[in-house]
């Protein structure tokens, strides 16, 4: 180990030595990053954790180096070191921003977005609500070492570096999938300030989300504090639990939403109480109404709960099939076609997907189809800001997958 550290400190000193006036640019740090042995793409932050300033100096190298190596013992604990520049023993948000914006600006699936700055930030919310929504399990906002040890983000992060097409890193830094986000949010955002109200949110997929469910996103259940708008950020988390349930944070956003008292139980008169918001629903569709007794009968079948009148979030975990579950008191389309499937369509030797992986590539296409369609039936006068942005959103998607075609 003393010998590789030898090394690599000669390596590092070779480095600065080829450099005028001993001094690297932020823009060539990645030699330096490498040669430590660290992801590529941690070349940003690893800089910014070096130096304030424009360039780095083999003494300014050094002083975080050694600090790296007395304190940090593993990926995990140097990433939070060098993200946090050593202040926190977690990161926040804002700590991934240059990072990401790192990403946009180097990576060889994203050059399709070098004229299109206005998308960036997006892109940047997109991707760390990603992060968090997929690796912490704790509802502070705060990523700790031991959740990036079992998380699969710093993989994901180091498998950039040899992987062109960005839409294949489909966990957090698909521009397909922030795409498919971004539009979902746009098409209920009417006045485009980038918060939704409660009436926003229940035009959303065409109000098969529970009337009932919608109005508990705004009491603080899946918020820091009760609101009468919820941000883009809160809708990302929204939909990546809407359209997997199955996912551990959407099991557990789920249930805080339908904990109407924050007992830790969902009682019978909780899922009554769901259910008849479904029942509604039925009515206006005109479709053949399942009793309340028999629902909440297949509910309590399918989580087998420990103890009969009530549900824990434990007794949800459990289950084998807890997107099922939720969805018969909280989207009625989800229930009624699950109801009407047929229960030989699973094909065996296909590709195992996620519930989100599945929508996000079946949204992705109808998107495009529809940028494709309005595009041969372009009118001759001058759109709308908001279709304008649109349109130059499905050329970028379409020039993303231009590139990766070639």
């Amino acid at each position: 180990a003393e010998e590789s550290t030898q090394s690599t400190g000669e390596i590092v000193k070779g480095l600065f030595g080829e450099c005028p006036s001993g001094l690297i640019a932020k823009k060539d740090f990645g030699s330096v990053t490498k040669a430590v042995g660290f992801p590529l793409y941690w070349k940003c932050p690893f800089f910014e954790a070096c130096s304030s300033g424009e360039a780095c100096s083999i003494d300014d190298f050094k002083k975080v180096w050694e600090d790296l190596k007395a304190s940090c013992h593993d990926e995990a604990s140097q990433f939070v070191r060098i993200l946090s520049k050593g202040k926190r023993q977690h990161l926040e948000w804002g700590d991934f921003r240059n990072l990401i914006q790192d990403v946009i600006d180097t990576h060889p699936g994203m050059t399709f977005l070098d004229d299109a700055p206005e998308f960036h930030a997006r892109y940047i919310e997109t991707v760390t609500a990603r992060i968090f929504y997929s690796t912490t399990r704790s509802w502070t906002y705060k990523l700790g070492r031991g959740e990036l040890r079992e998380g699969t983000f710093l993989k994901t992060l180091a498998v950039l570096e040899d992987e062109p097409d960005i839409n294949q890193v489909s966990d957090y830094f698909s521009y397909e999938h922030f795409y498919v986000i971004y539009c979902k949010f746009w098409e209920i955002d009417t006045d485009h300030n980038l918060e939704v109200s409660l009436e926003d949110m229940r035009r959303h997929a065409d109000g098969t989300v529970n009337p009932r469910a919608i109005e508990r996103l705004f009491q603080g259940t899946v918020t820091p504090k009760c609101t009468d708008k919820l941000t883009y950020m809160d809708f990302i988390r929204f939909l990546l639990a809407e359209e997997d349930k199955s996912h551990p944070t959407a099991i557990e956003y789920w249930f805080r939403v339908m904990d109407l008292d924050g007992d830790g139980y969902i009682s019978l008169y909780e899922l009554e109480y769901f259910y008849q918001a479904q029942l509604e629903k039925m009515r206006l569709l005109g479709v053949e109404e399942c009793s309340i007794l028999d629902c909440i009968c297949q509910a309590l079948d399918l989580v087998r709960p420990r103890e009969d009148t009530k549900i824990t979030l434990s007794d949800v975990k459990k289950c084998k099939q807890p997107s099922q579950f939720f969805n018969i008191f909280l989207n009625i389309q989800k229930f009624l076609d699950h109801e009407l499937r047929d229960p030989f369509s699973n094909k065996d030797g296909e590709t195992p997907l996620t519930d989100w992986e599945k929508y996000a590539a079946r949204e992705y296409d109808d998107l495009i189809a529809d940028e494709e369609y309005n595009k041969q039936y372009e009118y001759e006068d001058d759109f709308e800001d908001e279709e304008e942005e649109r349109m130059v959103m499905g050329q970028l998607a379409k020039s993303a997958v231009e590139t990766y075609t070639k």
